[in-house]
């Protein structure tokens, strides 16, 4: 008997998903982080995507490796046994990175906050501005948070609200696991080491990182994003039926909304202000990039991230499909909801239009709109929420956009919602798919290896 000797490849980005997991083998990419060739010499090759593996997530089974197995058996068989220099992952199972957010008012620090987490990806399931109270607390107990994002106070302003929400984390019991949450502190950094102090002693693990809301008026999420980032691979290895996860890889463990987000962002600086639209099995994220257009500026009533995510908890085609359902007409909705896989006509037909219907409305959300305001000069035109005219590019990732029929059809639907108030792309907004499915996979990627040849698997993947 002859065994095949293993090829050896760049790198394997294993995608655990809420309902599947996927193997994707790169080869082509430069060097590693540490700088160590992983070409073999000789010429430059080009950066490719050599094949994909696709296996049920096995979370629930207790051990997420046996999928990621699976998935990875898959792969082998398409393309032979394979030896790679770095393995690398991304995750939205086990709840994904579940986070509460907290800070000194709704619409300037804590709003702040949610920015920066949903930016690194998570599922943030509870909120406060202001001082917490007992309700507060024992909403933050039960929502059962992998982290705890902590804000509040401009530099040199107020102090008193994040001490007072410091002290109340810490004399909290009853956290659900054998962990507390990670608390990252994002906000006025005259107390950062007395609230580290506060909370170290009572046990929580604690990463300091630069205020999200410096000033009136400004942002400043990406430090806390990076933070988030770190946090979530000490916290993953942790999850029920996340444990071994750490086993399997030698690089980072991202969030994969997170992951996507990055990938999205070093796009939009080769080809410009873009558009991400990800249908998954439980929810659909929105990914924008862009500062809006000139025009519109001037109206705006609040500061803009230039990365923006949003994340739609009941639109997605498998776990919330039910929910779905109900948004589309009568005539439409499918007589049975479709598998995470889909494998018959009837099941792709129903997946798609419940695909359709989780994209456009989840963009809808996103988008932000023109509105009036009255004032004693007369009626003037404001902006509100995000401004997306100035993206020139709408992308579909995910496997719902990316493997069923149709994607590209119901991404130029999204013209079709133009008009009224809505600050939706331009008309000559160009539509593309991620044909490969793999601005996860590139988003981790970037942590090891160079933008340039990243964003060359995804100008590929689209076709660009």
């Amino acid at each position: 008997m002859v065994v095949s000797a293993a090829l050896t490849v760049d790198a394997l980005v294993v995608e655990i998903g809420s309902t599947t997991t996927v193997v994707s083998a790169f080869d082509g990419l430069g060097e590693g982080a540490e700088g160590t060739p992983v070409g073999g010499g000789g010429a430059r090759r080009e950066p490719r995507l050599l094949g994909q593996g696709t296996a049920m997530t096995s979370v629930t089974a207790g051990d997420v490796t046996l999928g990621a197995a699976e998935a990875r058996t898959h792969l082998e068989e398409l393309t032979g046994p394979m030896a790679p220099r770095w393995v690398l992952a991304t995750s939205s199972a086990a709840g994904g990175l579940r986070m509460t957010v907290h800070g000194l008012t709704e619409r300037m620090t804590a709003r702040a906050a949610r920015e920066a987490a949903l930016g690194a990806g998570a599922v943030v399931k509870y909120q406060t501005a202001g001082r917490m109270r007992e309700g507060d607390l024992r909403r933050v107990v039960a929502a059962a948070p992998g982290l705890i994002l902590l804000a509040g106070g401009v530099e040199g302003g107020d102090v008193g609200t994040v001490l007072w929400n410091a002290a109340r984390l810490a004399e909290t019991e009853d956290w659900p696991g054998a962990r507390k949450p990670i608390v990252v502190y994002g906000g006025n950094s005259a107390v950062k080491v007395e609230v580290r102090e506060i909370l170290e002693a009572a046990g929580f693990r604690v990463r300091i990182t630069a205020n999200v809301y410096p000033a009136v008026d400004e942002l400043d999420i990406l430090p806390a994003r990076a933070a988030i980032h770190d946090a979530f691979e000490e916290h993953i290895t942790h999850a029920p039926g996340m444990e071994r996860i750490g086993e399997m890889v030698n690089g980072p463990i991202l969030p994969t909304p997170g992951a996507v987000l990055l990938a999205a962002e070093r796009l939009a600086e080769a080809i410009g202000d873009l558009l991400v639209i990800d249908v998954g099995g439980a929810t659909t994220d929105v990914h924008s990039i862009t500062d809006g257009s000139p025009e519109i500026a001037p109206l705006q009533t609040e500061p803009q991230p230039h990365s923006r995510r949003t994340v739609e908890g009941d639109l997605g085609t498998y776990v919330s499909a039910q929910h779905v359902a109900t948004l589309l007409d009568a005539r439409e909705r499918p007589e049975a909801l479709p598998p995470a896989l889909p494998g018959n006509p009837g099941q792709v037909a129903a997946a798609r239009r419940l695909a359709r219907a989780a994209a456009l409305t989840a963009v809808q959300r996103h988008a932000g709109r023109l509105s009036y305001v009255y004032t004693p000069t007369g009626r003037k035109t404001v902006a509100r929420g995000r401004d997306l005219s100035a993206c020139r590019w709408v992308i579909g990732t995910g496997g719902a956009l990316t493997r069923l029929p149709g994607g590209l059809e119901i991404l130029e639907e999204i013209g079709a919602c133009r008009g009224g108030d809505l600050l939706l792309p331009p008309p000559d907004a160009r539509c593309l798919l991620d044909g490969d499915y793999i601005f996860a996979a590139c988003g981790t990627l970037l942590g090891v290896f160079g933008c340039e040849c990243v964003v060359a698997l995804m100008r590929r993947s689209l076709g660009v």
